[in-house]
């Protein structure tokens, strides 16, 4: 795992975010808002969940369900969310189009119930690709960030 922001008494500003995370995190960051803005009733929350290792991140909600968490990485971003092992055709292709990265993070995702906790870290345009594939499994949604 990569550095995180993990002092759990002060809760980071924007710009401290910001800086933490980089321009291109800052970038994809944004694109993903914007995206999933469109489609959902959009709530996000800035949280410390799961303990010290996980550290701080936003958590990303459809009203008041909860879709996923984006925590804060010294130049980059990791997504976290639960997914269930595919059952229809498209979540199969789905889980084909992601790239080798996002197929090992696929692979060896932590196991829970029906499927299990991905976390997927990426720093690039390149990663938004994966993010999508990843949410689009969760939500059920068609989601493309590029």
């Amino acid at each position: 795992m990569n550095e995180r922001m993990l002092d759990k008494n002060h809760q980071p500003s924007e710009e401290e975010i910001e800086q933490f995370i980089g321009n291109a995190s800052c970038r994809n960051l944004q694109v993903i808002k914007e995206k999933l803005n469109e489609i959902f009733d959009l709530n996000i929350d800035l949280k410390f969940p799961f303990g010290n290792s996980y550290g701080w991140g936003y958590k990303f909600s459809h009203k008041s369900k909860h879709l996923f968490y984006i925590f804060f990485e010294n130049n980059g971003l990791t997504l976290t969310t639960q997914i269930n092992e595919p059952k229809t055709d498209r979540d199969r292709n789905l889980i084909g189009a992601l790239s080798e990265e996002g197929r090992k993070c696929w692979e060896t995702k932590y196991p829970c119930n029906n499927g299990g906790w991905v976390h997927y870290r990426f720093n690039d345009i390149k990663g938004l690709h994966d993010a999508g594939i990843f949410v689009s499994l969760r939500t059920k949604k068609d989601i493309n960030f590029n």
